[in-house]
């Protein structure tokens, strides 16, 4: 946004400015961007001789000079006595500016155009290093003669300055937030996954109940994950035995432990699959009274238990001893044979 559109009447922002002003921020939302990267500029000049007065507030980016918000009030005529402190806050300065009297518009732009000139990028990043009181003095003293030599008045100023900081000015919606860190970005994943488990637990109790057909205990799980023999998610159908690793405290936690004393694999029968939303839910059949609940968001392979084959018949064995069996049953035929010739004929 170029610097010449940042020139913002004080009467649409007064709304913003007033409440904000009442209700800081806790210190807990003032984390490390809440440094003083911006400075704010405020100064009022006041005639000692002449008709018209005024105030302007710029604030600016310290390191880039940048600015990124600025009002410019000159009234015509100063309402005198009228003096609007300039070491108060940026807020309250800004929303008081208005009290020292109409706005001259045409007057204002000459005067703000001579204010461009004199506080440029260069001299903005300079004052933002060195704000010292005599910095100030020296600039308070060229805007002033600036001034005085379009208006023909003889002003009185007082000059000071603010730092503010990025998240003041977010809440102020006068700049965008920044991008979030991977940090940030980081816990939000892992606030959603643990909101998202929550809502699929009690989503499945309900369902539980709603069912009639099961009055047990359901306990949170996760699939365990087998990328080489495992079987997609989306493949995956009611009766397959799966593995499953229990999570949670409570139930969870003493179901957990008795299978680990007793060296029992955590591989459970799928009871029940539903859909919605576009993620999945398997329900597992830890026991008659207990049912294992398992959120899929994207298809994964998972580890499934092969059932067991039924042994097939060695077909090479069987007919080696059919053929003994029936060479001995020969042999005996024809013994028995001899032995009645040789006694009946």
């Amino acid at each position: 946004m170029p610097e010449d559109s940042l020139n913002f009447d004080v009467r649409e922002l007064a709304a913003a400015t007033g409440k904000r002003e009442e209700s800081p921020a806790p210190a807990e939302d003032t984390p490390k961007r809440q440094e003083a990267e911006f400075l704010a500029l405020k100064s009022t000049f006041t005639p000692s001789r002449g008709d018209m007065g005024g105030g302007y507030c710029v604030i600016f980016e310290g390191r880039t000079g940048k600015t990124v918000f600025q009002v410019f009030w000159l009234a015509r005529p100063y309402a005198e006595g009228v003096l609007v402190e300039s070491t108060q806050t940026w807020r309250k300065f800004v929303k008081e500016l208005p009290k020292m009297g109409p706005l001259d518009k045409d007057w204002g732009a000459k005067l703000q155009e001579q204010l461009k000139e004199i506080l440029k990028t260069d001299e903005k990043k300079k004052l933002y290093e060195n704000s010292t009181r005599p910095k100030l003095r020296q600039l308070e003293s060229m805007v002033r003669r600036s001034f005085e030599g379009i208006s023909q008045c003889v002003f009185s100023a007082t000059t000071d300055v603010e730092e503010v900081g990025r998240l003041e000015l977010e809440r102020a919606k006068i700049i965008k937030p920044l991008p979030p860190t991977q940090e940030e970005l980081d816990r939000q994943k892992q606030e959603k996954y643990e909101r998202e488990r929550a809502e699929a637990e009690e989503k499945a109790k309900e369902d539980a109940k709603k069912d009639g057909n099961f009055e047990g205990t359901i306990i949170m799980c996760t699939p365990l994950v087998d990328p080489v023999k495992g079987k997609a998610s989306s493949e995956i159908v009611p009766g397959d035995i799966i593995g499953v690793k229990i999570e949670g405290e409570g139930t969870s936690a003493i179901v957990k432990k008795y299978m680990e004393e007793n060296n029992i694999e955590p591989l459970f029968p799928v009871d029940e699959i539903k859909e919605t939303a576009g993620k999945k839910f398997f329900y597992v059949k830890i026991s008659d009274e207990i049912r294992g609940a398992i959120t899929i968001t994207k298809d994964i392979k998972i580890r499934v238990k092969e059932p067991i084959q039924p042994e097939q018949p060695k077909k090479g064995l069987s007919f080696m001893g059919d053929m003994f069996f029936f060479g001995l049953l020969g042999v005996a035929l024809i013994a028995l044979l001899f032995v009645i010739r040789y006694f009946f004929l």
